[in-house]
């Protein structure tokens, strides 16, 4: 089982909810949850399988496990009626990739889920890959890479649990400038669901 850790501060905490002390003004993510473990090898062959080898069908085990998990954890339930959101790419980074993984693992979740699939976000900005730089570099980075698709249906998100998916985390600042982005559209709660954290 992967070490669910608070997006804002990293230190251990319930299925990665964001702490009480850690809420402020600048995180928009209520938790971020992880599915699988990345040090296991078939998580991570995986996932890079699907990223840089462009097996597109590798996504649909990848929801597998992120549904497990649910079950798992006894989130269903809570989950129920949430909107399923994939963190975006670049349209120039996409058209080289051939597809965005988040939307292949988002859109599927949401089938074995019975939930809604919204891609509600774009990036705007064409950022160095999070992976390369280091923790304080990544902050700003991501800072205002993404905004609402347009056009958007703001009714549909107000008041409803979001799920905002990608395959891998490190620091989770991709998926708070999301969060930060959906929050114009008043949701309950915005929740990161990632395959695994690096």
């Amino acid at each position: 089982m992967p070490i669910h850790r608070c997006p804002a501060c990293s230190r251990n905490s319930l299925l990665g909810r964001l702490h009480d002390e850690c809420a402020h003004g600048k995180m928009a993510l209520a938790g971020l949850m992880v599915a699988a473990e990345y040090r296991q090898d078939a998580v991570r062959d995986l996932i890079w399988q699907l990223k840089y080898n462009s097996v597109a069908d590798i996504s649909a085990t990848l929801a597998l496990l992120m549904a497990d998990f649910f079950i798992k954890n006894d989130l269903v339930e809570y989950f129920s009626g949430s909107l399923v959101v994939p963190v975006p790419m670049h349209k120039r980074r996409q058209r080289m990739r051939g597809f965005n993984q988040a939307d292949l693992i988002g859109s599927a979740l949401a089938k074995k889920m019975n939930m809604q699939f919204r891609p509600a976000l774009q990036k705007i900005k064409n950022t160095t890959r999070q992976v390369d730089l280091e923790k304080d570099q990544r902050l700003s980075n991501v800072a205002g890479a993404f905004a609402l698709a347009q056009p958007i249906n703001a009714q549909l998100f107000a008041g409803r649990k979001i799920l905002l998916v990608d395959d891998v985390a490190t620091t989770g600042a991709t998926l708070n400038e999301c969060a930060l982005a959906l929050q114009d559209l008043s949701p309950a709660e915005i929740w990161g669901l990632v395959v695994a954290r690096n």
